[in-house]
């Protein structure tokens, strides 16, 4: 089954209180960007995109010679509207995987898991529950533990 990955590295991140773009802090000697590359990599994906937009200037010159599909998003209208500028780069896979650009700690394991859960023709979502899940979005359950 061909895979495709699209990593969403556009976003402001007023939050970090920095100029750098978010995914270009360090952690562990790297960009936050560049652990999810190396996750997302060990998946074997057949296409491996990262879509730019703030801070392009310093994302896309380190994207360079990595063997990845740089995709700009010059509005951030969003993550639908993020993956929608990577249509082209998913267009011929059967199974598309949205990462997010700055969530570094996420494994192999984990994303092997949710690419195997269900079937092949489901809309899967990884989630989580937190204690206080205030500045995240937000992911709707009815009773049951279903999605709404």
């Amino acid at each position: 089954m061909s895979l495709a990955i699209i990593i969403l590295a556009a976003g402001k991140g007023t939050r970090m209180k920095s100029a750098k773009p978010k995914v270009m802090h360090t952690l562990a000697g790297k960009p936050m960007l560049q652990h999810v590359i190396d996750t997302a990599k060990q998946l074997s994906p057949s296409q491996l995109a990262v879509v730019c937009g703030n801070g392009a200037d310093e994302v896309v010159p380190y994207l360079q010679n990595q063997q990845i599909d740089v995709v700009m998003q010059h509005e951030q209208k969003g993550t639908g509207h993020a993956v929608e500028q990577a249509k082209t780069s998913f267009a011929n896979s059967e199974q598309v995987l949205v990462l997010y650009g700055d969530v570094p700690l996420i494994t192999t394991d984990t994303l092997q898991d949710l690419i195997e859960s269900g079937d092949n023709n489901s809309l899967k979502v990884l989630t989580a529950i937190l204690e206080d899940p205030t500045g995240y979005g937000r992911i709707v359950r009815d009773y049951d533990d279903n999605m709404l």
